[in-house]
């Protein structure tokens, strides 16, 4: 798939599945336990926004939090007897999945333009070509009340052209410009509102002036509007609207566009599905030399959507799509290269790769290095860098990385342990329905490991497991320790 949030209009890369997926490419001797484990869903079909699914894993935690001294100056026979109850107890083959086993899906459309971040601004010769600019000639036009010239140099300060990097300057000439109804300058100023540093952060400002910017004819800004839409990012999401304005833009003949309408048409997203139209599309996208264009082909080559399977075929589409800066070519490419599927199978490679496309914020990708340095696969096993890409994957929303992150702080490997921090993600994941997080942040609270003890909060989040898990031993011990102390209000039942 591919998740046009980061880049924009001109580097949206690839995530998302629908109908089929790539599974047990990493370890191909794994793949059966993954299938097995109760916790872990067979298939999910997996979209652009969502991030994808992983063996759940919250086993084994309780060795590790028993194996240290408790919180708050408790003994170690003390802390054991308060955890035990409530932590689920890792079998062998778990453990053994925990150490051996990194389970990313890969589906079809394996990134579906692939991250939140940067949406494209728009350039120009002028800018992009120049590398001597006359800045004093610039200034003077720009004050002058030229709009071109206070857009160029609005530029010039955002890529540091001539002048400083500065996007406090850039986004001041852009707002001058831009509130001449110059449209490529409203487009920059909602790229900055979205993407600059946290000072300039707006995502209500980015709307208005996408929104502007689009109304005035901008192609970019058009695709920018059609992406938040499609995510929601700042607005309601809305298929509807998300599919008025890439239609604009791809009318307009951005490629960008083009690129995620034969996502969406190849993943029945906001359109009905149509692999044809989808194929139509990305050679169209590849023709006007979109990498996202060839990173879509090399997916349909892959998965033999539309066309007849071809790995090596997809494989060099892809190895294109990566060379040009694709995060989502970058993505797919690093998944043929763990898998072995197209390419030799190649660690150094996929690692590269990955850290290629998680550089550019691609939550997928983030969260694939963060399993590789948790399980030690084709790299040394490193908690702490697990930690960073866990971190940054879990801040772009993925769920199953903010419980693994929770998982880890809770653990000594990685530094000293951190309740608060471990509460912080587990509770981000559990609010978006996480069922291991839920286990676990329940056995924080009816514990009360590092957190005042909370029975009612920690039934609650055992009733939200339940759905998934099996936790009425821990439903009954609480049950138990709430009639002793008197609840204040008659518990819910656990809906089967």
């Amino acid at each position: 798939m591919t998740d046009f949030r980061r880049k924009g209009c001109g580097e949206a890369c690839l995530t998302r599945s629908c109908w089929k997926r790539w599974a047990g490419f990493l370890h191909d001797e794994l793949l059966t336990a993954m299938c097995l484990t109760a916790v872990a869903p067979a298939v999910k079909f997996i979209f652009p926004w969502a991030m994808p699914g992983r063996v759940p894993s919250f086993v084994g935690v309780v060795e590790h939090l028993l194996s240290k001294e408790g919180c708050q100056g408790e003994s170690q026979r003390e802390w054991k007897s308060r955890l035990r109850p409530y932590w689920y107890k890792a079998s062998e083959k778990d453990n053994s999945m925990r150490r051996d086993f990194i389970a990313f899906t890969a589906l079809v459309f394996a990134l579906g333009f692939a991250s939140e971040g940067l949406a494209q601004s728009a350039t120009s010769a002028f800018i992009s070509k120049s590398s001597g600019i006359d800045v004093k000639a610039l200034l003077a036009k720009a004050k002058s009340g030229n709009p071109e010239a206070q857009f160029q140099l609005g530029l010039a300060y955002h890529h540091g052209r001539g002048v400083n990097k500065s996007e406090y300057e850039a986004m001041r000439w852009y707002l001058i410009a831009a509130n001449s109804g110059y449209a490529d300058a409203q487009n920059n100023l909602a790229y900055l509102f979205e993407n600059g540093r946290d000072g300039l952060k707006d995502l209500n400002g980015a709307v208005k002036w996408y929104e502007r910017a689009a109304i005035y004819g901008s192609a970019t800004a058009q695709f920018n509007l059609g992406r938040i839409y499609l995510y929601g990012i700042g607005v309601q999401q809305s298929n509807n609207e998300a599919l008025r304005w890439l239609q604009k833009s791809a009318d307009a003949d951005c490629s960008r566009a083009v690129a995620a309408l034969a996502v969406m048409y190849a993943a029945g997203k906001g359109v009905p599905q149509d692999l044809q139209q989808a194929l139509k599309l990305a050679k169209k996208a590849a023709k006007q030399h979109s990498p996202e264009g060839e990173a879509v082909l090399g997916i349909l080559y892959v998965e033999g959507l539309a066309v007849r399977k071809n790995l090596a075929e997809g494989a060099k589409r892809l190895k294109k799509a990566a060379e040009e800066g694709s995060p989502s070519g970058q993505y797919s490419l690093a998944l043929l290269y763990a898998k072995g599927e197209g390419v030799e199978k190649n660690w150094q490679e996929a690692i590269r790769l990955f850290r290629l496309a998680a550089e550019q914020q691609v939550p997928n990708a983030q969260a694939a290095l963060g399993q590789i340095y948790e399980f030690g696969q084709g790299a040394p096993a490193d908690l702490k860098e697990a930690t960073v890409w866990y971190r940054q994957a879990a801040d772009h929303g993925d769920t199953d990385s903010a419980e693994r992150l929770g998982r880890i702080f809770l653990m000594t490997q990685a530094g000293e342990r951190n309740v608060s921090e471990a509460v912080k993600y587990l509770t981000l994941a559990a609010d978006k329905g996480n069922a291991n997080a839920q286990f676990n942040l329940a056995g924080i609270y009816a514990s009360g490991t590092g957190v005042k003890c909370d029975l009612a909060k920690a039934y609650q989040l055992f009733m939200l497991a339940g759905r998934t898990l099996d936790v009425s031993k821990q439903l009954n011990e609480i049950s138990s320790r709430l009639q002793r102390e008197g609840p204040a209000s008659p518990l819910p039942r656990l809906q089967q």
